[in-house]
């Protein structure tokens, strides 16, 4: 029951008027490599945060095989995000490899890197006050399960639209791996809702309401950033985006 409503949200977000922004928001970037390479830093960043965050609450005593794997899953998802983003900016900085730069993840590394961690920190905190009537012992596994189930529902309806794109474009990046990771996470964490948190729905809901109002500015942020670097790239003569 939980998995089923679990996808539904899923549909849900593909469905939704702002899928389409998106879309062409990433066919745009897409489009210019430096500036694609930048996006893939800052979901490697988004990756290493979320690895950041399940090192910090998953207490030794409730931690089993499957809380591994998901940081590991986390951490693997990072790195392939960030190879792809070195090898992008690269062969986009052929003639120019000092003027792309994707080696960190600071600010001028990334494309509404920080917003991207915002936007982390909010579902978390979103979490949080969905459970405020619970204990704190109480809360922090449910808090886990809740703030993931929200980001692995965006996951599940990004990723396929993301990975659509790069098809469509013919780039030689995929995220068809982590797709399926993020499938199996969202499954995992219906489980655990469905068997610590008997009114998960109501929470959850709460929950996914403001990660719709999160995400929304972050893509607004990846776009604000994404602008002048593509007016920059589109130039004639340009070669190279510059920090």
């Amino acid at each position: 029951m939980v998995r089923a409503s679990l996808k539904d949200y899923v549909l849900a977000l593909e469905s939704a008027p702002d899928a389409q922004r998106q879309r062409a928001l990433l066919d745009r970037i897409i489009a210019t490599p430096a500036v694609h390479a930048r996006l893939l830093n800052t979901f490697s960043r988004m990756e290493y945060v979320g690895v950041r965050k399940l090192l910090k609450s998953r207490r030794s005593e409730v931690l089993d095989l499957d809380g591994l794997q998901h940081m590991l899953d986390e951490t693997i998802h990072a790195m392939r995000l960030k190879k792809a983003a070195l090898a992008l900016a690269s062969a986009a900085s052929a003639d120019a490899p000092a003027m792309i730069d994707v080696s960190t993840y600071a600010p001028v590394h990334t494309l509404g890197g920080d917003a991207g961690e915002d936007y982390l920190q909010g579902v978390d905190a979103a979490a949080e006050a969905a459970l405020d009537d619970l204990g704190e012992d109480g809360r922090v596994a449910v808090n886990y399960l809740l703030t993931s189930a929200a980001i692995e529902v965006r996951a599940q309806a990004f990723y396929p639209l993301y990975e659509a794109r790069l098809r469509a474009a013919g780039i030689n990046v995929s995220v068809a791996s982590i797709m399926k990771d993020e499938d199996r996470h969202l499954g995992e964490m219906a489980d655990g809702l469905a068997a610590l948190l008997p009114d998960w729905r109501p929470r959850l809901e709460r929950v996914l309401q403001a990660e719709r109002t999160l995400f929304a500015r972050f893509v607004d942020a990846v776009a604000a950033a994404a602008e002048p670097l593509l007016a920059q790239a589109s130039r004639p003569g340009a070669v190279a985006i510059s920090a």
